[in-house]
């Protein structure tokens, strides 16, 4: 194929094609594939990339077509991560559909249309990988044991280890699955039953100091609901496997960051507890609790109240919920807020837990 006359500059590129000039900018999605082509001298493949809905044609085949502009999957119009995955493909020159078409395949199959909407925003917080069956990359923060650091022994497991207390073996390689049932649907119900699973910064935050953090990987169609606490960094799915371990780089034990706080006791300790209260100078509330429980208590709020969509601070349900695992009560959390020095929004008629941080 004969060389066609063309310039690029850092801004478009202009070709001209079988008599017709082209001019294609810097934000288009085809900018980037065109510009390869250009340069490799693979002139035969130039007009795919000046037309975009015959690069999305072409590049996809099979069950994607596209209709003033609009992309869509036999007759489901394709919208969110995924056409923004598609065009990322494009824009980047590459030519190997096959992930992100098992992906459509796979996320089309999945029975429930509420779980395949929430998917996106889960996807969409940070791109995940997809692995060239379609399955996606996510996170997960366990115990240094490689058991989960919560269970409920209601849950149905149909595959995976399971203690008395029903938390979970996530050893490399386990695959763990759970009755779809068992999972909860409800995205509005923050910390709640199933399997779940994080992007790579939640679950290194839950992973802990002492935890580990750990890759799985998951088919689209078994993905459940999408919690709208956390900014949608987690989900919850009714299946997966452990595909290996990320290292955490940690600092020495005085320096470790306290992102998973506890009680020094297994068990809350009252303010009324006389035994432990020796005089006057104890009865601080403050001092009944690990210091790693109260930083993390007062680093959730300040993080929180930072949040530019916020109009208050987070309330006494969404900070103990923040605590998984941790035996404290709303009143007790309200109650280090206030020694901690932050304003408590309390109505009686609203109960404890709806108490906010101003």
């Amino acid at each position: 194929m004969n060389k066609p006359p063309y310039i690029v500059t850092p801004n478009s590129i202009s070709v001209v094609w079988e008599g017709k000039p082209y001019i294609v900018n810097s934000d288009s999605h085809n900018f980037t594939g065109l510009k390869k082509v250009l340069i490799e001298g693979r002139y035969d493949e130039v007009p795919n990339f000046l037309n975009l809905q015959k690069t999305v044609e072409d590049f996809c085949k099979g069950n994607i077509r596209v209709v003033n502009e609009e992309v869509y999957y036999r007759d489901y119009k394709l919208h969110g991560v995924v056409v923004d995955k598609l065009l990322q493909f494009l824009k980047e020159g590459m030519t190997d559909a096959e992930p992100i078409l098992n992906f459509i395949e796979k996320l089309m199959s999945n029975p429930s249309k509420n779980s395949v909407e929430q998917l996106y925003t889960f996807l969409s917080y940070k791109v995940l990988p997809l692995t060239s069956e379609g399955n996606v990359i996510g996170y997960k923060g366990v115990n240094n044991n490689y058991w989960s650091k919560s269970g409920n022994k209601n849950t149905v497991v149909l595959k995976g280890r399971v203690d008395e207390c029903g938390c979970i073996y996530n050893g490399v390689g386990e695959e763990i699955e759970v009755a779809r049932n068992s999972v909860d649907d409800n995205k509005d119900r923050h910390c709640s039953h199933g399997l779940h699973i994080g992007s790579y910064d939640y679950a290194k935050d839950w992973a802990g100091y002492d935890g580990r953090l750990l890759m799985v990987e998951f088919n689209p169609a078994d993905a459940v609901s999408v919690p709208t606490d956390c900014s949608f960094q987690k989900l919850r799915v009714c299946k997966y496997k452990v595909i290996g371990e990320v290292p955490i780089e940690r600092k020495n034990e005085s320096e470790a960051p306290l992102s998973k706080p506890y009680y020094d006791s297994a068990e809350p300790i009252s303010v009324e507890d006389e035994d432990f209260i020796e005089d006057d100078s104890q009865k601080n509330v403050l001092d009944l609790y690990n210091a790693s429980t109260i930083l993390a208590i007062k680093n959730y709020i300040e993080n929180k109240k930072k949040e530019p969509y916020r109009t208050k601070g987070p309330s006494m349900k969404q900070i103990q919920s923040r605590l998984k695992g941790i035996h404290i009560t709303c009143e007790e959390i309200m109650n280090i807020c206030t020694e901690l020095g932050f304003i408590v929004e309390f109505k009686f008629n609203e109960g404890v837990s709806n108490a906010y941080v101003r």
